[in-house]
């Protein structure tokens, strides 16, 4: 287990940024009253708490295995990138296409888009954390 420490380190980062993502997606309203400043504190205090709790989590998961943790971060990034989806659908496709589609197939366009993002960003954990493709 080279660079455990590393492994793990840029895994909680980039996870951590993903879900500062998500919860400035979802609670998008809440977060417009305050002022610039205090929601860049904000969100720099949100994502330093989720990085330490992501740290901590993953490296007592890696004690378990590295597919261990490549099955945490996976079903994470499943939950964030399904809610970008359909906040992806709720905002940006019907202003873009001017609802000439359907709903059905907003959402549909929006499920391929963030489910391709969702896997690459897999296979990017999966090359840093050097699992085999295979996990037996």
């Amino acid at each position: 287990m080279e660079y455990l420490y590393t492994k793990i380190t840029i895994i909680s980062l980039i996870t951590s940024l993903l879900l500062i993502l998500f919860i400035n997606t979802t609670f998008y309203n809440l977060l417009n009253k305050y002022p610039k400043k205090i929601r860049i504190l904000l969100n720099l205090l949100i994502y330093l708490i989720l990085f330490f709790i992501l740290l901590i989590s993953n490296y007592f998961i890696s004690l378990l295995g590295m597919s261990s943790i490549l099955f945490f971060n996976a079903s994470i990034l499943t939950i964030i990138f399904f809610e970008l989806a359909i906040f992806l659908e709720k905002s940006f496709w019907d202003d873009f296409l001017g609802n000439s589609l359907p709903r059905s197939i907003n959402l549909l366009i929006s499920f391929v888009v963030m489910m391709n993002f969702g896997y690459f960003t897999l296979m990017f954990y999966i090359k840093v954390l050097g699992v085999s493709y295979f996990i037996s």
